[in-house]
């Protein structure tokens, strides 16, 4: 037996959640065959960039482009954003499914201005709002007198992806850029940092206009390609680790966290013959000679011990 909904009983958030699952079919027309199509892949920047926008309540300005029997769609960056009905400012409460349709089908085309209310990454959509935008405008988060370049606090590691890390310092979020990770050499900066890792942070730059902050951690230590060369010159026979091993050539740790590069060319062996990098793992010890260093440029060139090379110890 059907449920009987009174006209003046107001619809709530689950009504229109189960509507939105039911899909794109609006009163007046008949489902047709499902037909199952595989979203686009959204890159975690762009969701990092929704979650970002929906922390600092920010307005978007969306064409709707759609509609289903809960609300209405619009598109943002490749993203399907839903608003429901309930979020509408103009939507008529109660409403039969025909009204309904008509009042949905005149906002099609129409740039509404809306803040984000949910981020499902795992739904691969946003959830919007047109009835909280006032609300959202009066949440501009402070801008703190501390918060300039050159203060040192701390924060929380929320995400982290190839090219960085987010950090959570209070009224917003800054970026750890991977190049602002260590003085040395980073291939991935999940080997430095963790979601939930509370870390202390330098304030590089702030863009008060895009809410963005700079930050770095290696700024907090002294650089320590510029006292190099009163600990290693060249000549010297070092122990060092295996850090990485690429096509053209070994890296080795020797000290400070400072990798030097033992060159593809500086693996034949006397007879000419090239050695297999097999004989190589990272994390063994091996034993380097030190070739050449450029702090400016971050580089030490290394040579194996038991062969000739022209450098200048001076």
């Amino acid at each position: 037996m059907d449920h009987y909904v009174p006209p003046h009983s107001p619809l709530c958030e689950t009504y229109w959640d189960v509507i939105l699952e039911e899909g794109p079919v609006s009163a007046g027309h008949t489902a047709a065959v499902w037909e199952w199509v595989e979203a686009p892949e959204v890159p975690m920047a762009v969701w990092d960039e929704a979650r970002h926008l929906f922390r600092r309540h920010a307005i978007l300005e969306l064409v709707i482009d759609g509609l289903n029997r809960g609300g209405l769609m619009a598109h943002w960056k490749g993203i399907e954003c839903f608003i429901p009905a309930s979020h509408l400012t103009d939507y008529p409460f109660p409403a039969d499914p025909e009204a309904r349709e008509r009042c949905f089908t005149g906002y099609v085309s129409r740039k509404l201005r809306l803040c984000i209310i949910g981020v499902e990454p795992i739904r691969n959509r946003i959830l919007l709002s047109e009835r909280q935008v006032s609300e959202c405008e009066l949440m501009k988060p402070d801008w703190p007198e501390w918060l300039r370049p050159g203060y040192i606090c701390t924060g929380t590691v929320t995400s982290v992806r190839p090219f960085g890390a987010f950090v959570d310092i209070g009224p917003l979020e800054g970026m750890v850029h991977i190049s602002e990770i260590s003085w040395g050499r980073v291939r991935h900066p999940q080997d430095f940092l963790q979601p939930g890792q509370d870390v202390r942070v330098k304030i590089l730059n702030v863009d008060p206009e895009h809410q963005r902050v700079g930050l770095s951690l290696k700024r907090l230590t002294t650089n320590p390609w510029m006292s190099v060369h009163a600990r290693i010159k060249p000549g010297d026979v070092l122990t060092g680790l295996v850090a990485s091993i690429e096509r053209f050539g070994v890296f080795v740790e020797l000290v400070d966290g400072l990798e030097g590069l033992l060159h593809a060319s500086e693996l034949e062996r006397n007879d000419g013959a090239n050695m297999e990098y097999g004989d190589y793992v990272v994390g063994q010890q091996v034993t380097v000679r030190v070739l050449e260093i450029v702090p400016e440029e971050h580089r030490i060139a290394l040579g194996m011990v038991d062969r000739e090379h022209p450098y200048d110890p001076a």
